[in-house]
């Protein structure tokens, strides 16, 4: 097309030229050599398009299939761009030790991608260019279409320290089977009691139908995965999460609503209403549980609100399911946010100083933040992936499946509904993921980590609290035991994580 459009305009022109010499009936007139070299003269040289700008970067690769460099997608990013994206994609699983690894070794990207701020080393180091004038000259969509709030967390003393990419609806939302509530006359629990009686009648009711106690009431997956919207009914997480509490900063493991959450799910255990299999079930375990119509109860991100209604309208079509979501029940003796923690970015990326042309990478991401990045990023290439119809997006499933990695990758924007709409096609299956929004919407608590340097240290805290929080579960170990292991990784360097979070919150951060 684009050839054709030159060689019309080649021909434009020689018969212009031609008219040109025709005049308008007067005198013809010959042109001269003289008259053609100032002519000539007087044309603008054609501007020779700058070389593209390499650009080195480190990211997760999402658990996803490689992206080939000749992708059709990646191609066109860099043309709109004039960039050459040198992409270096790290296991996800692996992520934050393989970004230290690479930085110990003193290789170090142009920008990387992290979930937070930039580590405190580096920042020390002076390794972090600070954005606020390059944004200020080379950012006008980034500025336009990034809330305050995620500027701020990733902000330090007025200083931006990366590009934070606006929370989605991502957060973990409470999904139940609304076919058992109704097959058995019961109303979605509002309290953690009415939440264990709901469960106890899916447990003795057979809400399935088929004659038999095989029903899980509620199941999550190992390591206390997915347990979120249960530690959520007393405002805590057991996923790295730090909340500024009692004149400190510290991970909510060791916050002392953690200990009533894990009594409850100790209660869920000894009322056999609890998944048996809970702390091992792998994802695909997991899963099969839910699709095969067993699992009543289950907490999971808001985007998928869809896909569990789907895979169970497809797994099991004569037991009519309805999976809706619904807000997370609140705890006895609690009274503060519930739910899950909220976070006003989702990726950030932090630019080197090293970085030689720290300008054409704002350029860059500015285009991705573009009302035509975004669509790009969401859907791939007009006219391949989506075309519009009378201003109504339509999309190639098949196309949009293959462009996912490209999608979850470079995407640096949050949720655009109209764009969502459209990859669903199907107005009752909007309706079901606009549900678990607006359920989401309205609950959550803030990550005081957001935007703070990694810590230097955790000092085990995952492990610890895996192995004592399964021992109170599971009945090995008393609920008062908690308090036990909260003294014991304090002292064995948890202090010490605290102490250097709260200096930072409080020089930082605290108004």
């Amino acid at each position: 097309m684009r050839k054709g459009f030159k060689q019309t305009a080649c021909i434009l022109s020689a018969f212009t030229l031609l008219a040109a010499g025709c005049g308008n009936g007067e005198e013809n007139t010959v042109s001269t050599p003289a008259a053609t070299k100032t002519a000539e003269a007087t044309q603008a040289p054609t501007a020779t398009p700058a070389a593209p700008v390499k650009i080195r970067m480190f990211a997760s690769d999402q658990s996803l299939p490689p992206l080939d460099a000749n992708d059709p997608n990646i191609v066109f990013m860099e043309k709109k761009t004039n960039t050459d994206v040198d992409l270096v994609s790290l296991p996800h699983s692996q992520y934050e030790d393989q970004l230290k690894l690479k930085f110990a070794s003193g290789d170090f990207p142009d920008v990387y991608q992290s979930w937070s701020g930039p580590e405190a080393d580096l920042i020390a180091a002076g390794k972090v260019l600070e954005l606020n004038d390059l944004i200020d000259k080379f950012g006008s969509n980034l500025k336009k279409n990034i809330p305050q709030a995620a500027w701020d967390a990733v902000s330090v003393n007025g200083k931006i320290l990366a590009i934070p990419q606006p929370s989605s609806n991502s957060n973990s939302t409470l999904y139940v089977r609304q076919d058992w509530l109704d097959k058995l006359g019961l109303q979605a629990p509002k309290t953690s009691d009415e939440l264990m009686t709901v469960l106890k009648a899916f447990r003795d009711k057979d809400p399935n139908g088929n004659g038999k106690k095989d029903e899980i009431p509620f199941s999550m997956r190992e390591k206390f995965t997915w347990g979120d919207n249960i530690f959520g009914m007393w405002g805590v997480n057991n996923s790295y999460t730090e909340v500024y509490y009692n004149n400190e900063v510290i991970i909510q493991n060791i916050h002392p609503n953690m200990k009533q959450s894990l009594g409850f799910i100790k209660s869920m255990v000894d009322e056999k209403v609890m998944d048996s299999e809970f702390l091992t079930n792998s994802r695909t375990v997991w899963e099969q549980k839910i699709k095969s119509g067993l699992v009543g109860m289950w907490s999971h991100t808001q985007q998928l609100a869809w896909q569990w209604q789907a895979d169970l309208d497809k797994t099991i079509p004569n037991d009519k399911p309805n999976v809706v979501a619904i807000p997370t029940p609140r705890g006895t003796g609690y009274d503060g946010p519930l739910g899950t923690r909220w976070s006003p970015v989702a990726k950030t990326y932090i630019i080197m100083k090293s970085t030689k042309n720290p300008e054409a990478v704002i350029k860059y991401f500015d285009w991705l933040m573009s009302e035509e990045g975004q669509m790009f990023t969401d859907l791939g290439q007009e006219g391949d992936s989506y075309k519009k119809d009378n201003g109504k997006i339509v999309v190639d499933t098949a196309k949009m499946e293959k462009n996912k990695a490209f999608n979850v990758i470079f995407k640096i924007h949050g949720t655009n509904p109209a764009v969502e709409e459209a990859k669903l096609s199907n107005p009752a299956a909007f309706a079901k993921l606009k549900a678990a929004w607006a359920v989401g919407d309205k609950e959550g608590f803030k990550n005081e980590a957001v935007g703070m340097p990694a810590a230097k240290n955790t000092y085990n805290i995952d492990t610890m609290f895996l192995e004592e929080g399964s021992k109170i579960v599971l009945g090995k170990a008393p609920v008062e035991h908690f308090d036990e292991f909260v003294k014991t990784w304090r002292k064995q360097g948890g202090d010490q994580m605290v102490k250097e979070r709260t200096d930072w919150y409080n020089k930082n951060r605290k108004k």
